[in-house]
């Protein structure tokens, strides 16, 4: 997979204007919707429906993209800097993340959840 650069994005952006961003649900809306108006092409509220919410789908897979480039940045900074004698940590880069706006408290808690069971797998 090919990423966007910030230019890109920020072209991408442009071009959307102001559209908010759809939540998890909002994507399986947005294909029941464009499915719909597949089948239905003559129903124009329901052509301008799809289009809108589309957008907004599009606004998400920006935002996405933005932050995955944040995170492989800071990743890269890093790594960089461990190989030049600096000596960052994983507690580091998750500092880094967060001051970035990636907060990864609910990923934590999910690796967490995960550990625990793989230790009481152990333990049967």
């Amino acid at each position: 997979m090919i990423l966007t650069t910030a230019d890109q994005r920020a072209e991408a952006n442009a071009a959307l204007g102001f559209s908010p961003t759809c939540d998890p649900d909002g994507i399986i809306r947005v294909i029941r919707a464009l499915r719909y108006t597949d089948r239905h092409r003559g129903d124009a509220v329901a052509v301008a429906n799809a289009l809108g919410w589309a957008q907004t789908v599009v606004r998400r897979l920006l935002d996405i993209e933005a932050e995955y480039s944040k995170v492989r940045a800071t990743i890269a900074r890093l790594e960089v800097a461990n190989h030049r004698g600096d000596d960052y940590t994983l507690a580091d880069l998750a500092f880094e993340l967060q001051q970035d706006g990636i907060d990864l408290k609910t990923d934590y808690d999910h690796a967490d959840d995960l550990a625990r069971a793989a230790e009481q797998e152990g333990l049967l």
